[in-house]
């Protein structure tokens, strides 16, 4: 499995007393980050830096385990959209004792899959420290996303690129939101079988110049493209949270014309401060947890409505 987004997530019930990781790093320039939790140890931080890491050492009781491991950061200053990739966790299996198994998972019955579109901001860039492109002050796991999918009690996911807009893209060759909706990078399709019951959208952040009318034509095409794909997702789009008013109108503008009952504008006037910003531009730890509390409360109820027959 390959991945160009933080938070991406794998779990894995087993037995055993060890389990270690194998990865690819051919052509892989960047060092990237995840973190490992196994059953309810806390959560260890690991650079993948060698094709084998013991992700648990020898030292597990009988019985089985449940190992839980998350993209803590990608590194955003080199490639990850086109091939070869030169940012991306490629991960190619886990190596378990002799004679261990692997046992089936049930994290998804019963919960909801929420996943974000975002930018930096989503990414959870910056909300360490100053240099907001800095690994060690990227943590996907600290974003506002990750904190309110885990208060909601959600299957949840982040996709975000570092300087993306919907129209437009500092983000190396990765494209424009609208263009880049359904890929997981250049040439590899995402996967809508099972796509995600909700889906917030905070974007916008980094459209400044462009005039009202494009962008409003541009975020209706955005919304097209997500329902193309996504049929039955109830869609949030959330006014910028760094305090842009007039992308704030011009979103609540495109939701009221694209006029589906399902797709719902989240105004968040009033939500931050300066001083929940790293940067003027990136949210703080605290920023993030004021953040991620004001849109629990704000979607919470649609999603303590759904129910796993609706999927």
């Amino acid at each position: 499995m390959v991945t160009v987004n933080g938070s991406s997530q794998i779990y894995l019930s087993f037995t055993g007393k060890h389990i270690a990781g194998v990865f690819d790093l051919n052509q892989i320039d960047c060092l990237e980050q995840i973190v490992v939790k196994v059953d309810d140890r806390p959560w260890r931080l690991f650079t993948v830096d060698k094709t084998r890491i013991d992700l648990f050492p020898p030292g597990l009781n009988d019985g089985s385990h449940r190992i839980e491991v998350v993209v803590k950061a990608i590194d955003s200053k080199a490639g990850r959209w086109l091939m070869p990739l030169r940012s991306a966790v490629n991960f190619r299996g886990f190596e378990l004792d002799q004679g261990a198994q692997t046992l089936r998972d049930t994290l998804l019955p019963g919960r909801p899959r929420l996943e974000f579109l975002g930018d930096s901001i989503t990414q959870g860039d910056g909300v360490k420290g100053t240099n907001a492109t800095a690994v060690m002050n990227e943590d996907a796991l600290a974003s506002y996303a990750w904190l309110a999918g885990e208060a909601l009690d959600s299957v949840h996911a982040q996709i975000a690129f570092s300087g993306q807009g919907v129209l437009t893209s500092d983000s190396r060759e990765v494209p424009p939101a609208i263009l880049s909706f359904g890929w997981n990078f250049a040439g590899s399709a995402a996967d809508f079988s099972e796509g995600p019951d909700f889906l917030v959208v905070n974007l916008g952040m980094y459209d400044d110049g462009i005039p009202s009318k494009e962008f409003i034509q541009s975020y209706l095409d955005l919304l097209r493209e997500i329902r193309e794909h996504c049929p039955q997702t109830i869609v949030f789009a959330v006014r910028p949270l760094h305090g842009d008013s007039q992308r704030g109108n011009d979103i609540a503008t495109a939701v009221r014309m694209f006029a589906d009952l399902h797709v719902h504008y989240v105004d968040s006037t009033g939500w931050l401060t300066e001083g929940d910003f790293t940067d003027r531009t990136h949210l703080s730890l605290v920023g993030s947890k004021k953040a991620a509390a004001r849109l629990e409360t704000q979607i919470g109820p649609y999603l303590k409505r759904w129910k796993p027959e609706q999927r």
